[in-house]
């Protein structure tokens, strides 16, 4: 075996002085082959140590002493801060974006990077990135990039400079304040751990990032139920507005989210809906169409058939808006709007606090569970699963909800009993 060269020696001898023992530095391919021995050379039982090796684009040579001291120390810290082997930290470490000025990074590639990794992954369609995201991460970097008092220079600094300049007028615990730092969060550990900035730039999480949420207040109104009585008055009142009228009895009857109006078809005489939420999980593996079935109300019997017929045949369409929508978010916005300027449905609102249009879903549900349908197939027929259903559609009941269903359980005991004594007399 050749000996070393002496500027290998003293490079190997500085490595070790400086990062520790266990780094084997090598030449393969005219570039430095590096290792790292976890442990003894050998163990009691004489087996080598495990030699997690990485081949470099460092030039094998005197003058690449100290490009591969500074992999080393990069490789050392991804490994340590994101609980790396060596080989995942070099390939975090090799595709890094380029360094900007001075050294940073190169957050405006990060971006780009991560944009094309959202549209290209159908965790959000192209369009919902303009609209939605692109602002609060251009935001972002130019909180990480500020200079002067009260600047940032990590992940959890960024969040709460966010916080105070962008999300003020926001509501604690509100939807809007929610998706927007959880926006931040995932474009910082992206920029840590798919394009290797600091892991200082690490984002907040758990009790520390609900903080910066906040807690809404809880309001038992918000999932007030639109009551059958109410409902018939507002199908009613839509006589000379048939297309917002066939919108309404959709939701109403088949329990639908409004955005499902975008999403839905009769096919054998069925209403198959298809999904509207787009994340993650979805992305991977698309729920299926689901069928969902329509729960009458007495005022309006063979309301929901007529509604299917109009939908198939294309007599009676709905509202312009909806249906030239754009995306699913925009059609749920389009619905509550022709809602908010029918006088109806205003009064209705003033009279009841707490009515949306989600509460026409919320009365489906409502009424599902008084006529006593399986919470496991009324949850089917919602597009959800039954702890869902308990969360958000199964906790809400008044006085009169529960003299309906108590007379109701109790008129079927009394009619049992005396059909029951009856019988027994007969035999007598």
């Amino acid at each position: 075996m050749a000996k070393a060269a002496r500027w290998l020696k003293d490079l190997r001898s500085t490595v070790r002085r400086t990062y520790g023992q266990g780094w084997v530095l090598e030449e393969q391919s005219g570039n430095f082959k590096v290792q790292k021995i976890e442990g003894p050379r050998r163990d009691a039982q004489g087996k080598a140590a495990k030699r997690p090796t990485i081949c470099t684009n460092i030039a094998f040579a005197p003058s690449s002493g100290t490009a591969l001291q500074v992999l080393i120390g990069e490789l050392i810290e991804k490994m340590a801060d994101l609980n790396l082997g060596l080989y995942a930290a070099y390939e975090l470490t090799s595709k890094a974006p380029e360094k900007g000025a001075g050294g940073s990074v190169n957050w405006q590639e990060v971006a780009k990077r991560y944009e094309a990794s959202r549209v290209s992954t159908g965790q959000v369609k192209a369009a919902t990135y303009d609209r939605e995201e692109r602002s609060r991460i251009e935001r972002t970097i130019e909180l990480i990039c500020a200079k002067g008092r009260g600047a940032a220079n990590d992940g959890p600094g960024v969040m709460r400079n966010y916080t105070s300049q962008h999300l003020a007028d926001l509501k604690l615990g509100g939807v809007g304040r929610k998706r927007t730092l959880l926006d931040v969060s995932r474009f910082l550990r992206f920029a840590v751990k798919k394009c290797g900035a600091e892991a200082s730039y690490l984002p907040l999480e758990g009790d520390d990032l609900q903080d910066l949420i906040g807690l809404a207040e809880t309001r038992k109104e918000d999932k007030v139920p639109v009551k059958p009585e109410q409902l018939f008055g507002l199908i009613d009142s839509l006589y000379q507005k048939p297309e917002l009228r066939l919108a309404v009895t959709l939701v109403g009857l088949f329990g639908l989210r409004p955005a499902e109006l975008k999403a839905m078809r009769v096919e054998d005489g069925k209403l198959k809906v298809g999904n509207v939420k787009r994340n993650r999980a979805t992305a991977k593996a698309p729920k299926p169409d689901r069928i969902a079935y329509p729960l009458e109300i007495s005022e309006l019997a063979g309301a929901a058939g007529q509604a299917l017929a109009q939908l198939s045949s294309g007599l009676v369409k709905l509202p312009v808006g909806i249906l030239n929508a754009q995306d699913f978010k925009t059609c749920g916005h389009t619905f509550r709007q022709y809602l908010d300027r029918h006088p109806y449905w205003a009064a209705l609102v003033k009279a009841n606090p707490g009515l949306s249009p989600y509460s026409l879903r919320h009365g489906y549900a409502y009424r599902g569970a008084l006529a006593g349908i399986p919470l496991r197939q009324l949850a089917a027929s919602m597009g959800h699963d039954v702890r869902t259903h308990m969360k958000h559609y199964g906790q809400w009941t008044d006085e009169a909800g529960l003299d309906a269903a108590f007379g109701a359980a109790n008129a079927k005991l009394t009619a049992s009993l005396t059909k029951r004594q009856q019988q027994m007399q007969q035999q007598q």
